[in-house]
């Protein structure tokens, strides 16, 4: 068992840091903003080892989740502003989410593999995760990189759904 913590940065390059139990940052994810599909690597090393890219032209927005090349997940917006969710799809992995608290464990072929809630902070946001699991160390980074850009979408358009229906401004 191993905790790790995925820190938001404010700089341009670099959204968030991942760090070890010692404090070490061991991995970096870096985002690329002025593109008009986002992606997002997971850098360790300076290898990219996870990318989750945001698929803009499609019908409904969608989230692709990529390990080693090789899409593990997809995370599909299900419905229209108001009542939009997401239903996240992978032959491996189970993913159960509270979208509200972004409380979650991830399962893969039926083993628990880590488990993380976000942490909530006055600037940026941090995820303590628990890794259950060394091997699947870069998976499970991975997908909670899709599932924060997921929660981003969902918090945006949650936000234009308010003020498009009369609610809160």
């Amino acid at each position: 068992m191993k905790q790790i913590l995925m820190k938001q940065t404010f700089e341009l390059n670099r959204r968030f840091t991942v760090a070890d139990e010692t404090g070490q940052i061991a991995y970096e994810v870096r985002g690329q903003l002025l593109q008009m599909q986002k992606n997002w690597q997971l850098v360790h090393e300076g290898f990219e080892v996870g990318r989750v890219t945001k698929q803009t032209f499609s019908m409904l927005p969608h989230i692709l989740v990529e390990v080693d090349g090789r899409v593990v997940a997809t995370i599909q917006k299900t419905g229209f502003l108001m009542f939009s969710d997401y239903r996240i799809d992978s032959r491996d992995l189970q993913i159960d989410i509270n979208w509200a608290t972004m409380t979650f464990s991830v399962m893969y072929q039926g083993n628990k593999i880590g488990q993380g809630k976000r942490r909530w902070v006055r600037f940026g946001k941090q995820y303590e995760l628990t890794l259950l699991d060394d091997k699947a160390e870069q998976l499970f980074l991975s997908v909670v990189l899709g599932l924060d850009r997921a929660k981003a979408d969902k918090t945006v358009s949650t936000l234009f759904a308010d003020n498009w229906a009369g609610g809160k401004k």
